[in-house]
């Protein structure tokens, strides 16, 4: 990831609305939690004391080797590296009680693969957590989105133009939360969507 890339994701990730809402997401999950990420390390703090295995998958950059280790509370964390352009999740069918993502769908290159991985991943009973930003609602901020998201692809690293609420659903999900909401300023790069999502039958 470009340093410019970096110091975008930081200055998101750190803003005090967007600490606090991811807080309140990755609170919620127990079990067997998979992350999709592109920097780890950025929630793990989060995580309740009920969440006993946590594997993070990470798309940035080239594939790379496999990572195990464990963090303050005893909290076993596997860190996966299998490359930008990957389509699969090396995991089995119904393995994860969880999913997590933040600022991550705006930048996979293969999200409607991606996203049918993270479904076969799932327990039929398990939730998909997202907290991502995209496409907005008001038309007038999604204009400028359309006009800059080439431009913003090439020095911001991600897709201004995605209706992430529309991906999730087309993968195979019914939504049973969704929050919308801006996050500060610019404003086409603060489009928020937090929610919940769970396999349809």
């Amino acid at each position: 990831m470009s340093r410019l890339k970096s110091r975008l994701l930081h200055y998101a990730m750190n803003k005090p609305l967007f600490v606090t809402e991811r807080t309140a997401l990755v609170s919620l999950p127990q079990g067997r939690v998979l992350e999709l990420c592109f920097e780890t390390g950025k929630n793990v703090h989060y995580y309740s004391p009920w969440v006993t295995d946590l594997a993070i998958v990470s798309f940035a950059g080239a594939p790379a080797q496999t990572t195990r280790d464990a963090n303050d509370r005893g909290l076993r964390v596997e860190k996966l590296f299998p490359g930008s352009d990957t389509a699969s999740l090396p995991f089995d069918d119904s393995t994860f009680d969880w999913v997590v993502s933040t600022l991550t769908l705006c930048r996979t290159q293969r999200s409607a693969a991606i996203l049918a991985e993270v479904r076969r991943v799932l327990k039929p009973s398990g939730g998909y957590l997202f907290l991502e930003h995209g496409r907005s609602s008001n038309p007038s901020i999604s204009g400028w989105q359309r006009r800059l998201r080439k431009l913003w692809l090439e020095y911001g690293g991600c897709d201004l133009d995605r209706e992430i609420d529309q991906m999730i659903i087309s993968a195979g999900f019914r939504l049973e939360k969704l929050k919308r909401f801006q996050f500060g300023r610019p404003k086409f790069l603060s489009s928020m969507y937090r929610g919940l999502a769970r396999p349809t039958k």
